[in-house]
């Protein structure tokens, strides 16, 4: 499958694998660990060589186990920080210990005017693809996007994204998708109220009004609509 990065931070895109979280039945894009090398390759964390026979050892079972608790732990990070709240200090204190332990073995590189931190070519794929997710979390949890972290106003999207608009008032992950769905379903229920002030309710004698065909009060708009077109002074 193609996977979608909208997060502006690759341990955000990491927690958005997951959809509706905290629902009862929620998706997810990562049943296997092959999903989670996919997820990678897309990233640009993993190259092809290293993706040949990736996720079938029992070794690679439970590290991809580990990296689906670490995306647990990143979403309960995130996702208070993006109501405006503190991250719970367990969450924190544990996430430390991940992070510590991430780069006890990764070494500065240059890249470039500046260094960077990376691991060995002997790390396996699986623990490079968590503790780059992890320094990405990191880099994100001491800095000021931190203010900017956001959850969708989707009904039912839980996806978190660095809200770097403009004016900081973005509000869904995908204007196109949860957007305009929101969009959709705003104008539903607003025609439903319409519809339902207009058929049956009682007007301000407490009678009650006839209840209005929806059809005919088309037709003689659209009437009135052609009385003014054709109009002349």
């Amino acid at each position: 499958m193609t996977y979608e990065f909208l997060g502006g931070n690759l341990a955000l895109d990491f927690t958005n694998t997951l959809h509706s979280h905290g629902e009862s039945d929620p998706g997810d894009d990562l049943k296997t660990a092959a999903d989670l090398v996919e997820w990678a390759a897309q990233t640009g964390l993993l190259r092809d060589k290293d993706t040949h026979k990736l996720g079938r050892t029992h070794a690679d079972q439970a590290r991809f186990r580990r990296a689906l608790a670490l995306r647990e732990l990143l979403y309960e990070i995130f996702s208070r920080a993006a109501t405006g709240k503190r991250p719970q200090p367990q969450a924190v204190r544990n996430f430390q210990s991940f992070y510590q332990n991430a780069i006890r073995h990764a070494e500065f590189h240059p890249v470039a005017d500046h260094y960077r931190l990376m691991w060995p070519a002997s790390t396996r794929p699986l623990e490079r693809i968590s503790q780059e997710i992890a320094r990405s979390a990191a880099e994100l949890l001491t800095s000021e996007a931190l203010t900017r972290v956001r959850q969708c106003s989707g009904e039912s999207c839980s996806w978190l994204f660095v809200d770097n608009s403009r004016n900081g008032m973005r509000r869904w992950c995908d204007m196109k998708a949860c957007g305009n769905r929101e969009k959709v379903r705003r104008f539903r229920r607003n025609l439903r109220r319409s519809v339902g002030k207009s058929s049956g309710a009682e007007d301000d004698f407490g009678e009650t009004r006839r209840p209005l065909d929806v059809k005919v009060r088309g037709k003689r708009f659209n009437r009135k609509l052609l009385a003014i077109r054709t109009h002349r002074p």
